[in-house]
């Protein structure tokens, strides 16, 4: 009945009917009635209950929420909220005695590689995250998102978030009882400020190439992160900062190649980890958090982990889902803090992979609770220049809230707990497309993939290919398409996609969001069509022009979009993609 399924309830016959108006009421307004007090609520002190435990009552005469503090009363008031909507008014007698399975239940947006949301795109993203009772946001930066103040000139000539605009979202968090957590890369992934001339050269390199790791053993790239958290970390109020550190390539290499050599990699890490953990503790009062890639091969060094540092355990694919199990369990002989970290796996694909996410979600929760992780978070990349829109996101966190909150029995080997993802898909509906049902056929559209010849890392074949150009089939060691049987596969894909659109395409839901999933339905049927060129198949010239004007009308309908909730800039970079991809297609027909 209730989203997240609670911890404990018995429902029993019999209804109250509340006397109160709250049909326009939002979650927030709805508690501070609560809070304040109403004719239809009772609420009493109970000090033994846990900070966000709460028990529930409803019996014929009215309502009673029981809770130690504020932020119990509002997860009470969060379930509440969606009992009076989902009943119109008439309250089913019930005992809920409820409180989380997980104390950090986060989601973690990268607003830097492509898209940077408005400040109210973000407030609806926060208000959605209430209603699923999680307790932590994080805005993951690598740069040209944020007003620096240490470095007016870089974001001088667009907007991006301001100090204003943090502390205006921290606090419309903090009466929600969600904690926004600073998310600043610190290590590798720092591309975007390296490609710049005057910060190159704290950059490890070789040759002409551009740097994405920093050189650790340089004062000026210390003094630099040391800008950067002096511009940032102020406006938020939380006693986290997430400092990144993942995927730092140039580790062992380049500049500091002998010095890793006489030390060890690992030894170099935790120095730097050491370093930046030393400052924010006494600067700020902060505790890091960090990515833990770079670590788990490392289980000797786990004595150098600071004291109050946490781990933050990532892996997005099934052989990833699997192999955290020893992970888990190392991190906790070691007595250092963690949190499981799961991903929408929307990144690479335009619509998800809904069976991984549902896989990976359930897998990293349950070894979280079985493991004694502090949390977790679920993960929302944009790679590529991030061309996927939202709404491909909301199930999976739905999902995740559900996970953070009551992971219920453990999984079974039959029924991959479908009824946790068909109550989180209702739960969408309900949010999202006004009661139409939508989610189901997102996330059939999400598992197009599985008609694809190969199941690859992270991404799909048909959007892979679409950023690859159109003379280059091969993707890393991963695939190469030319290498994948015929045409035959990428008609099914197409098929499938269409007439899953179509039947999307019959639901009277909000315009703006249809228009949002076609374009993305619209860039799966443009990369189908491209590896099938790329397979072999000689396309006529009517089949180029139709693909061309396929990428034209992505293109303009794209950029309408990107608009309305995004700040301008960023959208380029997939739109590079698109130009590019025409142009090979345009000389082909010559």
């Amino acid at each position: 009945m209730l989203f997240p399924r609670p911890r404990q309830a018995e429902y029993h016959e019999g209804f109250y009917q509340v006397k109160g108006h709250y049909d326009e009421m939002d979650l927030l307004a709805f508690y501070q009635a609560i809070h304040d007090g109403n004719e239809d609520v009772a609420v009493k002190s109970a000090p033994l209950l846990e900070k966000e435990a709460y028990q529930l009552t409803i019996v014929e005469d009215g309502v009673t929420i029981a809770a130690s503090c504020d932020e119990g009363l509002f997860r009470a008031a969060t379930s509440l909220h969606q009992l009076i909507r989902r009943q119109q008014g008439k309250l089913t007698l019930a005992e809920i005695d409820d409180k989380p399975e997980l104390g950090r239940r986060g989601y973690m947006l990268d607003i830097s590689r492509g898209r940077m949301p408005k400040v109210e795109t973000l407030k609806t993203l926060i208000d959605f995250m209430a209603g699923l009772k999680y307790n932590e946001l994080q805005l993951y930066m690598e740069g040209d998102c944020f007003k620096y103040a240490a470095y007016p000139q870089c974001t001088a000539d667009f907007d991006c978030l301001t100090p204003e605009d943090i502390r205006m979202l921290d606090a419309y968090c903090r009466e929600r009882f969600i904690d926004l957590v600073p998310n600043q890369n610190s290590f590798g992934h720092m591309y975007t400020w390296l490609k710049k001339p005057e910060f190159r050269h704290l950059g490890l390199f070789g040759g002409d190439e551009t740097p994405s790791t920093l050189n650790p053993l340089l004062d000026e790239s210390y003094e630099f992160m040391c800008n950067l958290y002096e511009s940032l970390l102020p406006h938020f109020s939380s006693e986290f900062v997430n400092i990144g550190l993942d995927e730092a390539y140039g580790l062992g290499k380049y500049q500091i190649e002998e010095y890793c050599n006489e030390r060890g990699k690992d030894i170099v890490f935790m120095e730097w980890l050491n370093k930046l953990n030393d400052h924010i503790s006494e600067k700020y009062g902060k505790k890091v958090m960090f990515w833990a890639d770079m670590i788990y091969n490392y289980p000797q060094s786990y004595h150098l982990v600071p004291k109050d540092a946490i781990a933050m355990e990532w892996g997005y694919e099934l052989i990833q889902s699997q192999r955290m199990t020893d992970h888990c369990i190392a991190y906790r002989n070691a007595g250092v803090k963690y949190y499981v970290c799961p991903a929408t796996n929307v990144h690479g694909t335009f619509t998800g992979r809904m069976d991984v996410t549902t896989f990976n979600i359930r897998t990293c929760a349950e070894l979280a609770v079985e493991y004694g992780a502090m949390g977790m978070l679920l993960t929302d990349w944009g790679d590529g220049g991030h061309p996927q829109f939202s709404v491909w996101s909301w199930a999976p966190i739905a999902l995740a809230g559900q996970y953070g909150w009551n992971t219920g029995a453990k999984q079974d080997g039959e029924t991959f707990k479908a009824d946790f993802i068909r109550n989180a898909e209702r739960y969408v509906d309900e949010e999202i497309f006004g009661g139409k049902k939508v989610a189901n056929l997102l996330y059939r559209m999400g598992n197009y993939y599985l008609l694809e010849p190969e199941r690859v890392h992270v991404c799909t074949m048909s959007a892979k290919e679409f950023s690859l150009p159109m003379n280059v089939t091969k993707y890393a060691h991963l695939f190469d398409i030319k290498d994948s049987g015929d045409v035959f596969y990428f008609n099914n894909v197409l098929d499938y996609v269409r007439r899953v659109w179509a039947d999307i395409d019959k639901v009277d839901i909000d315009p703006q969001i249809k228009r949002e999933i076609n374009v993305n339905v619209q860039m799966v049927i443009a990369g189908a069509e491209m590896c099938k060129i790329k397979i072999g198949e000689e396309p006529t010239a009517e089949k180029l022009d139709e693909l061309i004007a396929l990428l034209d009308w992505i293109e303009q309908e794209y950029i309408t979009l990107w608009n309305l909730r995004n700040y301008e800039r960023g959208q380029e970079k997939f739109l590079d993609t698109i130009r590019q991809r025409r142009d090979e297609l345009k000389a082909m027909k010559k």
